[in-house]
């Protein structure tokens, strides 16, 4: 059997892909990879389907021990990885022996990598997605140390490790987020979009806090409503929140921008103290 075995965890690694469609209905979230852009690149590199499962990791990654070889790509931000004592590449597809350590160092740029292994992730799924949820406990459970991870053999060949696809410089050095008008846009003015903010500690996979400095405090209120990820809103605080992948279905504060499918994975390899600023776009 083709297993790997978590020696550390890291600080938050789960497994994902494109996400659970189809039962917002019934309140559950979409979930999926943080930075989607990433994690296609990574499956695209290895020949798999898009919608392969595969493991994202936040800021500092994961040791795991390979029982078998593999073939793996790892994308998005640079956390410096290493198989034993040889540093590799991002977005070049690598083979790792048997036995061999998968490790990670020192945080480069960006906050979410992924790693993806030809012929994917040996899982079932759980309400048609392989993405882990813990809050309502769908997909396997967060990584920890000692979980074992079960590969399907690759049967394939090396993809052309000479070939490097270059990723999206923007999701990185961006500090504009693109989005579009929410149905409370009007209660907001030309202020807020000259207004830098700064991405709070009190930011996870659910949403992301901006700090305002008070600025736009308010006291309206709508009824409860739909909302989704990259819908940003304005609580009475005035310290905006955006929500991301394992966002609630429905809230009752003002929807006043919708962050675009770009922009949530710029701010998906933004952290805690990064400053941002919006950017309304036709």
């Amino acid at each position: 059997m083709n297993t790997i075995e978590v020696l550390s965890a890291g600080l938050y690694s789960s497994i994902q892909d494109r996400g659970r469609k189809g039962f917002r209905s019934f309140g559950v979230p979409l979930s999926g990879a943080m930075d989607q852009l990433s994690a296609d690149l990574g499956n695209s590199i290895l020949g798999n389907s898009v919608d392969s499962p595969l493991l994202e990791i936040t800021i500092t990654g994961p040791k795991l021990l390979f029982n078998q070889q593999a073939i793996i790509s790892i994308t998005g931000a640079d956390i410096s990885a290493k198989i034993e004592n040889r540093h590799i590449k991002t977005n070049v597809p690598v083979v790792i022996q048997k036995d061999e350590v998968l490790s990670f160092g020192k945080l480069i740029y960006g906050v979410r990598a992924y790693i993806c292994i030809m012929g994917g992730f040996d899982l079932d799924k759980a309400l048609g997605s392989y993405s882990s949820y813990d809050k309502a406990n769908l997909g396997i459970p967060i990584i920890k140390k000692g979980t074992v991870l079960s590969f399907n053999p690759n049967g394939g060949l090396l993809p052309n490790a000479n070939s490097r696809i270059k990723p999206n410089a923007s999701l990185f050095g961006e500090n504009l987020i693109p989005a579009t008008p929410g149905p409370e846009y009007h209660i907001i003015t030309k202020k807020f979009f000259d207004q830098s903010f700064e991405i709070s500690r009190d930011s996870n996979r659910m949403g992301y806090r901006l700090s305002a400095s008070n600025e736009f405090t308010h006291q309206r209120s709508i009824l409860t409503s739909t909302v989704m990820p990259g819908t940003v809103q304005l609580p009475p605080s005035g310290d905006p929140v955006v929500l991301m992948r394992d966002c609630q279905t429905t809230g009752g504060y003002p929807r006043i921008l919708q962050v675009t499918e770009l922009g949530i994975n710029t701010l998906a390899q933004k952290k805690p103290g990064d400053r941002i600023k919006f950017q309304i776009i036709p």
